[in-house]
């Protein structure tokens, strides 16, 4: 709307007896209307969306306010008057340029919820410390290179969003969040977790992902309601042995880090269902990590596996299995027999041949066998009835089963970089090719 539509708007709504929500969102505002002031009795605010670099100083009459939304603005300072809403629960002012907030800003006693990512903060606006009923703190990409140790008098808070500052730890005070639930502090240069954050025994979603940490405090093991875990993208070489206090987790995420080895008892994360080890330095599975029955998905590619473990077989609920980009010579039998298995990437690494028992994985869906060094597939092959996608792109196949042919479901055949002719094409899939139902290359 333009400023004469929304004149008028205004204009009709002081016939109005009672009003108390006011959205003025989207609407090319540069600066608040006169008449918005004296409409004390509001208690929800929209401004979200326009243009505004100030408010009045007499904003704080607005004395009823419980929700306040002025995100996407140009706001760079608050006016102090904004203290003088005690009742204001809401506050949205995220994506806006703030670099500090009034001192009277500390007068927000009954605020639940502040939103200030995406401003131009470099240091933590210490009256948001003095906030004990705050119970949503979102303050991520702003500048931030350190949380102050007052910080633990957010005793109420439960839901952090520090991810995409600059920080390079966290406060010992951090452990005093004793009703955290979910933490957030990725993309950071954290290069140490202080002792305390074993502390935090209701928390229930930590991401560290995408910082510096070259080791865990043994404390980590103590957040038994923990359940996903995001390490991804760090520096570290071994684990706790503690790990396996974490009772809850259900996620895990270890990729791209410079991991050796394992736990020797990880295999007491009985409700584990996903676990990522991807772009480590692994060159063995321990015996033990196969006691992990609960897992559906395990990603192992880009490490130097060599040998996977016979007992591999007990991953009974295992759905997806990456081994892509490995050292494998060859597969045990074990690896057949996985009932659910629906996804397995074999692919980039060094195997020869394929067992004949590959046909026992009924439910697989999709299987990647490019870029080995394979010169015949089984027969078995014919009785993966539920295959539609099978690439076995780049090895030294001469000829393919005639078995092939009873992939009814097939869908993508990737063939190219192996010594064969279209003759040695099983004339079944020439013409399911021609017909559109099946992709060849």
């Amino acid at each position: 709307m333009d400023e004469k539509e929304l004149k008028i708007i205004l204009e009709r709504t002081s016939r109005i007896p009672v009003f108390t929500r006011l959205n003025l969102s989207v609407s090319r505002l540069k600066k608040l209307p006169d008449r918005v002031l004296e409409m004390t009795g509001l208690t929800d605010l929209d401004l979200g969306i326009n243009t505004i670099d100030h408010l009045p100083e007499n904003f704080g009459g607005l004395v009823n306010l419980k929700s306040l939304d002025l995100h996407r603005n140009k706001l760079k300072t608050l006016p102090g008057s904004i203290g003088d809403i005690p009742g204001l629960e809401y506050l949205r002012l995220n994506c806006n340029n703030l670099t500090k907030l009034p001192g009277s800003f500390k007068s927000l006693i009954n605020l639940k919820q502040l939103h200030l990512y995406l401003n131009d903060f470099i240091e933590f606006p210490m009256p948001v410390a003095s906030l004990t009923g705050l119970i949503v703190l979102n303050i991520n990409r702003n500048r931030l290179f350190y949380i102050p140790e007052e910080i633990s008098r957010l005793v109420n808070l439960e839901y952090f969003d520090l991810r995409k500052n600059t920080l390079k730890n966290l406060p010992q005070s951090l452990g005093y969040l004793k009703k955290l639930k979910y933490l957030k502090v990725d993309n950071n240069r954290l290069e140490e977790l202080p002792d305390s954050i074993g502390k935090l025994t209701e928390l229930e979603y930590l991401d560290l992902s995408n910082n510096m940490l070259s080791r865990l405090p043994e404390s980590i093991g103590h957040m038994k309601n923990l359940k996903y875990l995001n390490l991804r993208n760090n520096t570290l070489r071994n684990l706790p042995e503690t790990m396996p206090g974490l009772k809850s987790i259900i996620r895990l995420f270890l990729g791209e880090n410079r991991l050796l080895t394992l736990p020797k008892n990880i295999d007491m994360l009985h409700k584990l269902k996903e676990l990522y080890l991807n772009g480590n330095i692994l060159t063995c599975i321990p015996d033990s990590v196969a006691g992990m029955k609960s897992l559906t998905r395990l990603d192992l590619y880009n490490n130097r596996i060599c040998l996977l473990p016979e007992n591999i077989g007990k991953f009974k609920n295992l759905k997806i299995f990456h081994l892509n980009n490995n050292r494998l010579e060859s597969i045990p039998e074990g690896l057949t027999c996985l009932p659910e298995l629906e996804g397995l990437d074999l692919s980039h690494n060094r195997l020869v041949n394929i067992p004949r028992s590959i046909g026992n994985l009924k439910k697989l869906q999709g299987l990647y066998l490019g870029n080995n060094r394979i010169k015949k597939l089984p027969d078995s092959i014919g009785d993966l009835s539920g295959l539609s996608r099978l690439y076995i792109n780049n090895n030294q196949l001469k000829s393919l089963p005639r078995s092939i042919e009873k992939l009814k479901n097939l869908k993508e055949l990737y063939i190219s970089g192996n010594p064969l002719d279209l003759a040695d094409i099983p004339l079944g899939l020439a013409s399911r090719s021609k017909s559109g139902n099946l992709k060849i290359r």
